[in-house]
């Protein structure tokens, strides 16, 4: 039998496996990647909105993603602080870093693993 991965996609590349992990809560979406990229982008700036502005969202879409994983999850994600004298802001809570940690560790193992199926499972070496 020939390998399914010996037939090239393009010039250069051989197919390569794509894996998306997310976690539900009653039907809905509780975290994924783009909330993990949010609430790094959060920890990094310091800002929920500057947050959302690097990511290309509103600060109402990302405040709604915030809220709707606090919700699903029972967790609190942020201290925020209002403007004033020296404006306001974003810190992660403790929660919120292991959240972090823990969803990006699993997708990394689950990706390892789906990596080597593929490469059995489709003769690439």
């Amino acid at each position: 039998m020939t390998s399914l991965c010996q037939y090239r996609y393009n010039d250069s590349d051989l197919m390569k496996m794509k894996l998306k992990i997310w976690m539900e809560q009653d039907g809905s979406v509780a975290f994924a990647e783009g909330r993990r990229m949010l609430l790094e982008a959060v920890d990094r700036l310091g800002s929920l909105n500057a947050a959302a502005k690097e990511l290309g969202m509103s600060y109402r879409a990302a405040w709604g993603k915030i809220k709707a994983t606090e919700e699903a999850l029972g967790l609190k994600l942020l201290d925020v602080t209002t403007g004033g004298k020296g404006g306001g802001g974003a810190k992660l809570t403790h929660e919120a870093r292991e959240l972090v940690s823990s969803y990006s560790k699993y997708v990394e193992k689950m990706s390892s693993i789906a990596e080597k199926e593929f490469k059995l499972m489709f003769k690439q070496k």
